[in-house]
């Protein structure tokens, strides 16, 4: 799975010319169909997507190629799962929370379950994306709890990327500095290639 900017053109033309790399081996990626048909929840209604797939023509490996405004194994858009996040960060429960964002209440509780559970590695990736792209960055300090913290450190993570890369929403640089794993309940960010 590689996570590309949101704009299929782009993605056809890169894919074209031979500008995407295989995360495996470094060889070049060719286009290679698509993957299903999928229906996601963004913040205004359903969205329906058919990503690209890509081959390499070194190790014949495929790879999905997820948009930026999704992360892995999740049904709703990463803006409305980072709405949540701050909103959880900022001190409130879950119940309202998912009220908030007008998602099942379960479907919130878990997304926070899993961003406290994974709040401390969160904050150590993002906080190392941060120094990477901005080396002259200083201290940053604690926002004051696990969930906090890893909000507070991809916020720093996602201004250093867009001063340094380019303008992006702040929550489609969490999944791509994230790998989409930026709430995978199977790997952490920082262990994922």
């Amino acid at each position: 799975m590689l996570i590309v900017e949101n704009n299929p053109a782009k993605v056809e033309a890169d894919l074209a010319e031979g500008r995407v790399a295989c995360p495996f081996c470094g060889g070049v990626l060719a286009p290679w169909s698509f993957a299903r048909r999928r229906f996601v929840r963004s913040g205004t209604g359903p969205l329906e997507l058919r990503p690209r797939r890509g081959r390499c023509r070194s190790c014949a490996k495929t790879h999905v190629f997820l948009p930026d405004v999704l992360v892995c194994r999740r049904v709703d858009v990463v803006a409305v799962i980072g709405r949540a996040l701050v909103a959880a960060a900022r001190g409130m429960g879950w119940h309202r929370v998912a009220v908030l964002v007008e998602r099942p209440f379960s479907t919130v509780r878990g997304w926070l379950r899993r961003a406290r559970a994974a709040g401390p590695w969160l904050a150590v990736h993002f906080l190392a994306w941060a120094h990477r792209l901005d080396p002259n960055l200083g201290p940053v300090h604690r926002a004051g709890g696990a969930l906090a913290d890893a909000v507070h450190a991809i916020g720093v993570a996602a201004r250093a990327a867009s001063l340094r890369l380019g303008p992006r929403p702040a929550w489609s640089w969490a999944s791509v500095l994230s790998g989409g794993a930026l709430l995978s309940n199977t790997t952490s960010p920082s262990k994922r290639r």
